[in-house]
């Protein structure tokens, strides 16, 4: 019995270690380059914004991601509130953090032109799990911004 005692012991203790291991290998804004892209651009139901109206134009917002006070730039214009042109710009100046970014900022505009501004929710993006979190910040503000 004292046999078995000490393995569920060595068991539970290797499980800790392997998920200590296992967190201490994500990085600091969550883009993870071993995991695969997926987007999400879907309505949020839960979102008060779902049915308002926005005002056309032009509009900019940082967005805010992440324990390392990470940022990004998005940059957009509306019409009847649908994106017309987006622009994102990497505020990074860590190289790997930069790369996600840089990648994220590539990959969005075939993303979410043409889409309602209520649509648009992203996931992951090029690998980036962190960075889309700043987007949709930076979305959210905009929503405010523009609503009419």
């Amino acid at each position: 019995m004292n046999i078995t005692i000490r393995k569920k012991a060595m068991v539970a203790g290797t499980v800790a270690l392997l998920s200590a291991g296992l967190a201490a290998c994500s990085s600091a804004d969550n883009d993870s380059p071993s995991t695969p892209s997926s987007v999400s651009a879907s309505p949020s139901a839960s979102s008060p914004s779902a049915s308002r109206a926005y005002r056309d134009g032009a509009y900019s917002a940082d967005g805010e991601y992440g324990s390392q006070n990470s940022s990004i730039g998005v940059s957009l214009t509306l019409d009847d509130g649908v994106i017309t042109d987006v622009e994102v710009t990497p505020h990074a100046t860590n190289e790997t953090s930069r790369g996600y970014q840089e990648r994220f900022a590539d990959a969005v505009p075939d993303l979410v032109e043409g889409k309602s501004i209520d649509a648009v929710q992203l996931d992951r993006v090029a690998g980036s799990s962190g960075t889309p979190d700043g987007f949709n910040a930076a979305i959210d503000q905009i929503k405010d911004e523009a609503a009419a």
